[in-house]
């Protein structure tokens, strides 16, 4: 039988808080409360002008400013665009923005336009002039409710600066018409290799589906990756469902349904410890075998590896030191940075382009001359997976195991004693 873990060090979030209670300490990986307000007779960002949105620009980060030195949370605006700040080299890298709901395309939700600011060391971000004139974003560590209550004092703090759009028919306005009401939404990354492995995760997630919340990958889909069946790392965001009702009833449902996911993959991993501890075993050693000796790997599996040695290692199997353990604990955030910043396609434009101007006519006589070869090695052509595309060459897979290597290597003699 594999060791039974312990929490050991891991950090205590608070009294009555339900996660010092698990027995596993990357179950809950971040909570996240987020509140979205406009400015009262203030054209959306995405209509507005270049002179409008720097004089909400302006607006809105006073009143930032006022509101965090009246809470004790100096304001500091982050200087420079999100591509830049999610590059360690020029910016506070992507670890700042764990947990926070990254868009899939920065342009059309406008972040690689917005400000970003941060409110009391990291713990509070402000994203100005995103979708909305202001998100505010709590991750600190504590439970939901405090998390809500310290963001709610810090955005009426502002609105008294700004005054926030706000109907009593509606509530408060936003550009997305999911905010509209509370602009309220709160979001919890949980790790659910255990439910994975055990063969329940489908169950769970549909049952997620028929509340009302949402489940989404935390990392990907990425530039030239099919998309996989199950989340790298099977890391998901749970997102709070729309609801009109009070704030206060948002966050007792929210916190309720992530509790008891934290509790199914708290007993499916227990079920893996005494009962399945040879296919868990067998899963640990492959994961670290193939994240050590890696040639090429894309983004999702890199990814998948990373969070299955961190998996193992709250389950006691791998025993790490801490210089061992922090650049493992970073490698999912920077491998996942790495991936979305990997250019788009070329000439997929030109190419579509040319084939609409000429109607057609060459492809077709030249699929008929050609006898459907072409056809042929299209359909014998290996997934996005194992092949080269300009979104994810050779080099950038070889990259990412580069990453992986010096990581993995020096977990390798562990595997000898495996269950022990």
């Amino acid at each position: 039988m594999a060791r039974r873990p312990s929490r050991g060090s891991a950090p205590r979030r608070g009294a009555g808080d339900w996660i010092d209670d698990l027995p596993f300490g990357t179950i809950v990986l971040h909570r996240t409360v987020g509140l979205y307000r406009n400015l009262e007779q203030t054209v959306f960002p995405e209509r507005a002008t270049p002179a409008g949105l720097a004089n909400a620009r302006a607006r809105v980060l006073d009143a930032l400013a006022a509101a965090g030195a009246a809470s004790r949370r100096p304001l500091a605006v982050l200087d420079g665009s999100f591509a830049s700040l999610l590059d360690p080299a020029t910016g506070p890298g992507p670890a700042y923005f764990a947990g926070l709901p990254l868009p899939r395309d920065p342009k059309a939700s406008r972040w690689d336009e917005a400000t970003f600011a941060d409110l009391g060391g990291g713990a509070m971000t402000a994203v100005v002039n995103a979708e909305d004139h202001l998100a505010l974003f709590d991750r600190s560590e504590g439970p939901f409710v405090r998390q809500w209550k310290t963001l709610d004092l810090v955005a009426d703090a502002v609105g008294k600066t700004a005054p926030f759009a706000y109907a009593p028919d509606y509530g408060h306005l936003a550009a997305n018409p999911d905010h509209v009401g509370t602009g309220l939404v709160l979001s919890c990354d949980v790790s659910l290799f255990g439910l994975c492995i055990d063969r329940s995760l489908d169950a769970s997630l549909r049952a997620l589906d028929r509340l009302g919340f949402s489940t989404d990958p935390v990392y990907g889909p990425f530039p030239g990756e099919d998309s996989p069946v199950e989340a790298p790392g099977c890391l998901y965001r749970i997102v709070s469902a729309r609801d009109t009702g009070a704030a206060r009833d948002i966050v007792a449902r929210m916190d309720a349904v992530c509790r008891e996911v934290a509790r199914q993959e708290q007993n499916a991993r227990l079920r893996l410890l005494d009962d399945r501890s040879p296919e868990l075993l067998d899963f640990v050693a492959r994961s670290v075998a193939a994240g050590a000796y890696a040639h090429a790997a894309p983004a999702s599996e890199a990814i998948d590896l990373a969070l299955a040695a961190i998996f193992a290692a709250d389950l006691g199997l791998l025993r790490l030191r801490k210089r061992e353990l922090e650049p493992l604990l970073a490698l999912p955030a920077l491998l996942a940075a790495e991936a979305a910043t990997a250019p788009a396609a070329h000439g997929d434009a030109e190419a579509k382009d040319g084939a609409a101007a000429d109607g057609g006519a060459e492809a077709k006589d030249g699929a008929a001359a050609d006898g459907g070869t072409e056809e042929k090695k299209a359909k014998d052509a290996p997934s996005a997976h194992g092949r080269d595309t300009d979104a994810d060459t050779t080099e950038r897979r070889a990259a990412r195991a580069a990453l992986l290597a010096p990581v993995f290597r020096p977990l390798l003699p562990q595997l000898d004693r495996l269950g022990d």
